[in-house]
């Protein structure tokens, strides 16, 4: 609860803040032409700016990761939601951050096992394609491999 208290306040001041910024255009003094101009500039790219904060500073999952390659820190899986979110790292990025990427009964297994065998896993990718068709849902490639490949039991 107190984490939707925060949210409030912040969006709440935020508000009032862009609210002044707009009322400003309207004060007798503040009638220059160029006065105006700016902070009509400024409230606008004000009204856009909880968009870029919120999804890249708030550490929720993105529900529409971008199409590529990326390394798998960490995850965890939620059945009952339908869901597998993970900790991410791509390639010429410093952050790491979280995906929420549809759940798939063969690849939670597989990272069940890698969260019991510590130790045994070198390296978890997650390849991102393109969908296929317009609308369509991206698809989701893993690769999981192991520190010594298993040998064929036949030999």
């Amino acid at each position: 609860m107190s984490e939707l208290l925060v949210y409030v306040v912040v969006f709440a001041v935020y508000a009032a803040t862009v609210c002044f910024l707009f009322v400003m255009l309207f004060i007798h003094e503040f009638r220059s032409l160029w006065l105006r101009g700016a902070t009509a500039v400024i409230g606008l790219a004000a009204l856009a700016l909880p968009v870029v904060l919120t999804r890249d500073t708030l550490g929720y999952p993105d529900p529409w990761p971008a199409v590529g390659h990326y390394d798998v820190y960490g995850w965890q899986v939620d059945e009952a939601a339908g869901a597998m979110y993970l900790f991410v790292g791509r390639a010429g990025t410093t952050a790491p951050y979280h995906l929420r990427v549809p759940f798939e009964l063969k690849t939670a297994l597989e990272l069940q096992a890698a969260a019991e065998e510590i130790g045994t896993y070198k390296q978890i990718t997650l390849d991102i394609l393109p969908a296929a068709g317009e609308g369509g849902e991206p698809s989701y490639a893993y690769f999981i491999e192991k520190v010594f490949p298993e040998q064929d039991e036949d030999q």
